[in-house]
């Protein structure tokens, strides 16, 4: 890795291990908020995001940060992901849900963005001490115990019943919302991690071969985006086909492994009636 790679992933190990893994299992009720229903945010959230975010700006002289509380807070920090300018995006603790629920399937997102385009992204799981990277045009690499492997994620499997997806519908609109629901009621192999950083990660190393979403705030997915198409994947929108950017924040994307797969599981989706 490059220096500018090794140093945001020292600072999200070094968070992971003062602000976020010490209240891992061990919230107490004042810890946890529910932001709308069923969208937790908490102590480790907010201090993690808080950490992180003037050490990021240090890095690169001139950046902005969009974090998910900060932007929760104050929703016009939107408007930076519209902008051509550098930025950050921070999702301190990606998979809140299943990090109150004492779940290990949560995450530590960053990713850089330059003139509207993810240039870097880091997506590190503190419990394993897992970490995938990825620099645009340099490849994707997995990082664990001490060893790194490029990441490749390969061609999906012909046969529906060896595929395995995940399908986000929340948000849908209703004629999206049914046709993946349909499609998904002929995939039998179904595993949601409820975390990006754990369905990018499957993705890019060939674990899942599917993914759907529709809510597309860019700490949930600039990150995953750079490191799955890195790895061979495609993230695009199922409306208008186009690949994703950081200042697309809602429409129906379909993530796959590879291109061939995309246009396969794409025409599908949009034929189920």
């Amino acid at each position: 890795m490059s220096d500018p790679m090794e140093a945001v992933a020292a600072l999200m190990r070094e968070v992971a291990a003062s602000e976020i893994l010490p209240r891992f299992r061990m919230l107490k009720d004042g810890d946890i908020e529910e932001k709308s229903k069923g969208d937790y945010v908490t102590i480790a959230d907010r201090e993690a995001e808080l950490w992180l975010t003037p050490r990021l700006e240090e890095l690169e002289p001139g950046s902005l940060v969009l974090g998910e509380e900060a932007a929760s807070a104050e929703p016009n920090n939107l408007a930076i992901a519209q902008s051509d300018a550098p930025f950050w995006t921070v999702d301190p603790v990606d998979g809140t849900g299943n990090f109150v629920a004492g779940r290990e399937t949560f995450g530590v997102m960053v990713a850089f963005v330059d003139k509207g385009r993810v240039r870097r992204a880091w997506i590190y799981l503190p419990v394993s001490g897992d970490l995938a990277v990825a620099e645009e045009g340099a490849g994707a690499f997995w990082h664990s115990g001490g060893k790194t492997e490029r990441i490749s994620s390969g061609r999906s499997p012909d046969d529906v019943s060896r595929i395995v997806g995940a399908f986000n519908v929340r948000f849908m609109a209703e004629d999206w919302r049914d046709r993946v629901e349909l499609f998904a009621d002929t995939v039998p192999r179904k595993s949601s991690y409820l975390c990006s950083a754990w369905d990018y990660a499957g993705l890019a190393r060939g674990s899942h071969d599917l993914v759907t979403y529709n809510r597309m705030m860019p700490w949930d997915h600039a990150p995953g985006s750079l490191i799955l198409r890195e790895a061979g994947g495609v993230l695009r929108s199922l409306d208008n086909g186009l690949d994703y950017l950081p200042a697309t924040l809602a429409a129906p994307h379909l993530a796959a492994r590879d291109e061939e797969s995309w246009q396969r599981f794409a025409e599908a989706i949009r034929k189920a009636s």
